[in-house]
């Protein structure tokens, strides 16, 4: 009985000490932001694809990785918000590749910004993503077959596209921004600059009316 106590009595301490860490290695990370720009670099690149009101002065940056399953089902939350604030706020696209095949999945959405077609695939690729992206079993060339139901999208441009060397350079650059703000798991969200510390649709929607109504 001394002994399952003893035991109890650690857990509860280790428990103590991680949240005591992970609290203070949050603040910490919310302390080194306020010093940066939120209007450019690590934040924003020029090749990083832009939605809503790309002249507002409110600036939402997501970090997402396509095969996330995370980044999925929070997908609906961040529309909601774009739609709610599409003119009040701009929502600001950057990459975090974690798994084996997200580079694969950014390379195809780098080549269906060229037809203004993004999120048109995005949706696409969210959709299937329980298939293509099965941990057990991964097929991710699948994904062309489910494009050809996208609504003018020249398929055979896309698939020509997909191997312009310049997607990797620039998902390069997102890898060393994302180092930067020390983003790690996907999604995260910056709202001009602030880290979202409330995950969840209130939370995010909070942080952007902040900043939409801030004096």
């Amino acid at each position: 009985m001394k002994n399952k106590k003893i035991v109890f009595i650690s857990l509860i301490l280790l428990l103590a000490g991680f949240f005591a860490v992970s609290s203070f290695y949050k603040q910490n990370k919310v302390e080194e932001l306020s010093s940066m720009s939120s209007d450019g670099a690590p934040f924003i690149r020029d090749h990083s694809p832009v939605f809503g009101n790309k002249n507002s002065k409110v600036t939402v940056v997501e970090w997402l990785d396509p095969e996330c399953g995370s980044c999925r089902a929070f997908h609906p939350a961040v529309k909601k918000v774009l739609n709610e604030y599409k003119d009040e706020i701009k929502l600001v696209i950057r990459y975090v590749p974690n798994h084996a095949n997200s580079e694969y999945m950014i390379k195809i959405l780098g080549a269906a910004g060229k037809q203004n077609l993004y999120n048109e695939v995005l949706e696409v690729i969210y959709y299937y993503q329980p298939v293509w992206a099965d941990h057990k079993n991964p097929k991710p060339k699948l994904i062309w077959t489910y494009l050809e139901n996208v609504k003018g999208l020249d398929l055979a441009k896309l698939k020509e596209d997909f191997n312009d060397p310049i997607f990797i350079d620039q998902l390069n650059l997102d890898r060393i921004d994302g180092q930067t703000l020390k983003v790690r798991a996907t999604p995260e969200f910056f709202v001009n600059g602030k880290l979202l510390e409330d995950f969840s649709y209130k939370g995010l929607l909070n942080l952007v009316e902040s900043e939409i109504y801030k004096n």
